[in-house]
């Protein structure tokens, strides 16, 4: 009888902010037109910078960020908001949606003092990384949160640094 040593391909993660939301559309575009846009994509943003980039008012009924996410990423995408007491009230879109809204003792799991650190510390990043990005994102940044196989993150690496910021 012998025995085979298995390699499983564990799935890792990819960080990127954008200051501004026209970068992440082009960068959106750029994943889509290559093919890399099957793997798993989840995009963080303070509401009121998304309305501030969208240059339209927050009381506007006509434009819902929910609508626009669906428009760009399709119809089946997850979508909701949370409160977090830092930074205010962020959006979520893509498949980490259920994971940052889960809900404990009825609050979503982000919206705790340290969740959304702790989901960034979870799905891979380092306490740098986690610590980082959830600045630039109390800084009005976009996050753009891209889990995948190593080739794939090389492949969005090189992608993403040809997208002119």
């Amino acid at each position: 009888m012998t025995t085979e040593n298995y390699y499983t391909k564990q799935k890792q993660i990819y960080f990127k902010a954008f200051q501004h939301l026209s970068h992440l559309e082009n960068a959106l575009k750029c994943i889509k037109r290559e093919g890399i846009f099957n793997s798993q994509i989840s995009i963080l943003g303070k509401t009121t910078q998304f309305f501030e980039d969208k240059e339209i008012e927050i009381s506007d009924e006509f434009f819902s960020i929910k609508k626009y996410w669906k428009n760009q990423l399709g119809h089946s995408v997850n979508f909701g908001s949370f409160y977090n007491p830092q930074i205010g009230t962020i959006f979520i879109v893509g498949s980490l949606a259920s994971t940052f809204l889960h809900k404990i003792n009825g609050k979503p799991l982000a919206a705790l003092s340290s969740g959304s650190y702790g989901i960034f510390r979870g799905i891979g990043a380092s306490k740098i990384e986690a610590s980082a990005y959830l600045k630039l994102l109390n800084r009005g940044n976009f996050l753009l949160v891209f889990r995948g196989f190593e080739n794939e993150l090389h492949q969005l690496e090189n992608l993403l640094q040809a997208v002119v910021e």
